[in-house]
């Protein structure tokens, strides 16, 4: 999971847009990666030379299964949908799993 908290408004934007085509949103400023090693690093360094470490915040806590997401409140809904599966869909469309499948799917350059 990565939070920001960006000053600026321009590096704000770049830094939004440049996650926003990477990860999923949980809030403006919350996203959840999923990356082996290679990409974690390819993307904290993307990270880095679009904030300004003297006043800029950004924070990557690591989520190791599904279960250690928890949610309270009025988006627990969405955040539970994200990673439990409906009995109907196959363990290739359904859950967590299935969601990064989707979403990272497409080869990236």
């Amino acid at each position: 999971m990565i939070a920001y908290d960006i000053r600026n408004e321009k590096r704000l934007r770049r830094l939004h847009y440049y996650l926003k085509k990477r990860a999923v949103a949980l809030q403006k400023s919350v996203f959840l990666l999923h990356a082996n090693t290679a990409q974690l690093k390819e993307v904290e360094g993307q990270i880095k030379i679009r904030i300004d470490d003297r006043e800029d915040d950004v924070r990557r806590y690591p989520i190791y299964g599904p279960n250690a997401i928890w949610g309270a409140g009025m988006q627990a809904a969405a955040l539970e949908s994200l990673y439990t599966r409906s009995s109907g869909k196959s363990s290739k469309s359904g859950g967590l799993e299935g969601l990064f499948r989707k979403i990272f799917k497409r080869k990236r350059p």
